[in-house]
């Protein structure tokens, strides 16, 4: 898929994101999805939205209209998001046929050079550490859960990897105060509900009820490293 992306406009540029991303490192978490999200250059989709979906069309991959969704011939799907300046927040950029979401916290971190890393095959992920502030930061209501889950899991597989930590607190230290104590909230509010329902019936999120201590573990690391970013400390 990657592949396909890379050979039309959009390059070596596409970054793999969402739960996707964890296939773009090392890691014994789950992705629990179906579905991929590529994060492309809000200013390409702008310029060649058109020559982007004619590119894609060419190798199998169909453009569901009024959308960002593309799914070839053999069911696999992949959505399409921008990332430009986080200074416009989140909206919606593009042109002619191909529009997408355009998300502030995305934008911040795919933007880091250091949040980002290259694949064997072409194209970017996230880093571990972009991966973990990206689902950190993000709130929706559809599987919001899964994303918090999924972030305190890395963060409890990577409690001893102080590499990760330093980048982690960088990146989070970029974000208003507020923000942090939203994702705070957000990431206790997900064990909360584990820890009341461990069969998780939570959209998306059924497969994470025997993991309830890591969990535990990920979110008091998370509290540790929150209070590094506002104690100042790297």
């Amino acid at each position: 898929m990657l592949g396909a992306l890379r050979e039309g406009p959009l390059g070596d540029s596409p970054v793999l994101v969402g739960s996707s991303g964890l296939f773009g490192f090392e890691t014994a978490v789950p992705a629990l999805t179906e579905d991929v999200d590529v994060c492309v250059p809000e200013r390409l989709v702008a310029d060649e939205g058109d020559a982007i979906v004619a590119a894609l069309a060419e190798r199998g991959y169909a453009h569901e209209h009024g959308t960002a969704t593309f799914v070839s011939d053999d069911g696999v799907v992949f959505d399409l998001l921008g990332f430009g300046d986080p200074r416009d927040g989140d909206h919606i950029g593009g042109a002619g046929a191909l529009r997408v979401m355009v998300f502030e916290d995305l934008s911040r971190i795919v933007g880091d050079a250091n949040a980002t890393t290259a694949l064997e095959g072409g194209g970017r992920a996230l880093t571990p550490a972009g991966f973990v502030a990206s689902k950190l930061l993000t709130e929706r209501a559809h599987k919001g859960s899964k994303d918090k889950l999924q972030a305190l899991l890395l963060l409890a597989e990577r409690r001893h990897d102080e590499p990760f930590a330093r980048e982690l607190v960088a990146l989070l230290r970029a974000v208003d105060a507020i923000r942090l104590e939203d994702a705070a909230a957000s990431a206790q509010d997900a064990m909360l509900a584990l820890e009341r329902d461990p069969a998780f019936t939570d959209a998306g999120a059924e497969g994470y009820g025997p993991v309830r201590t890591q969990v535990a573990d990920g979110l008091g690391r998370f509290h540790a490293l929150l209070d590094r970013v506002t104690g100042g400390h790297d």
